[in-house]
């Protein structure tokens, strides 16, 4: 499962796979231009979690659900240092370059 989360405040939805993820960012990016007129950076980033996981570190801190379990609680605040992939976008055309990008735009 992927939360995903859109800019700093909005809150996406949760996704079974990447395919379903890209068609939504895809939309949103399509809607956008239409509104907008311009392509700008999206700044799509998401999380794999695992929703029948506990939202704690059982084992402690050396947990390897720990980031997934803050992840999810991070959704209450949208503090988005657990959502640690992002998507990479032109700027020029709003095509998805990268679903698993170290940056959310091409500009250098």
């Amino acid at each position: 499962m992927y939360a995903l989360i859109y800019k700093s405040g909005s809150f996406l939805g949760f996704f079974s796979s990447k395919k379903h993820m890209r068609i939504v960012i895809e939309a949103l990016i399509r809607d956008n231009y239409e509104d907008d007129g311009y392509h700008g950076d999206y700044h799509f980033r998401y999380a794999k979690i695992k929703l029948n996981e506990p939202w704690f570190a059982p084992k402690g801190k050396d947990d390897a659900n720990m980031d997934e379990g803050k992840s999810i609680l991070s959704l209450s605040t949208m503090h988005t240092e657990y959502f640690k992939h992002k998507v990479k976008t032109d700027w020029s055309t709003g095509k998805i370059i990268s679903m698993d990008a170290d940056k959310t735009n091409n500009l250098d």
